[in-house]
């Protein structure tokens, strides 16, 4: 039973492995965090780990599920929006932090844009 059991117990426990907690800092290394991770994770499919970074007025309405097809369901804007934020952060383009809040021009008239809760920077827009 228990040479059965180790397998999956195994298993198990690599596929939680991956999984980090979100980043609580409020600097501007755990903004550039939040994103580049968060933008993976959307193009890797991961959609726990994304939801895990959105604010919590998106994870009140949204769950990893919702997060999946409304992804799908934007098509390729979706994709390259979390694209763009990819090579903003590759490029090192600056984050503008304001009250609460944080921005990283991804384009003309476009923003991924991030809000501070109690544990850290949380994703709440890719405009």
């Amino acid at each position: 039973m228990l040479r059965r059991l180790l397998p999956l117990a195994l298993a198990a426990a690599l596929s939680c492995a991956g999984a980090r907690p979100p980043p609580s800092g409020t600097d501007d290394a755990a903004a550039r965090e939040v994103l580049g991770r968060f933008a993976r994770a959307v193009h890797a499919g991961r959609w726990e780990e994304a939801d895990a970074l959105l604010s919590a007025r998106w994870r009140a309405t949204h769950g990893p599920g919702r997060l999946a097809l409304d992804y799908r369901g934007a098509g390729p804007a979706a994709r390259e929006a979390a694209e763009r934020v990819a090579r903003a952060l590759d490029a090192g383009a600056p984050i503008a932090h304001s009250a609460g809040q944080a921005r990283l021009a991804v384009g003309e008239a476009r923003a991924a844009v991030l809000v501070l809760e109690p544990g850290g920077w949380r994703v709440d827009a890719l405009e």
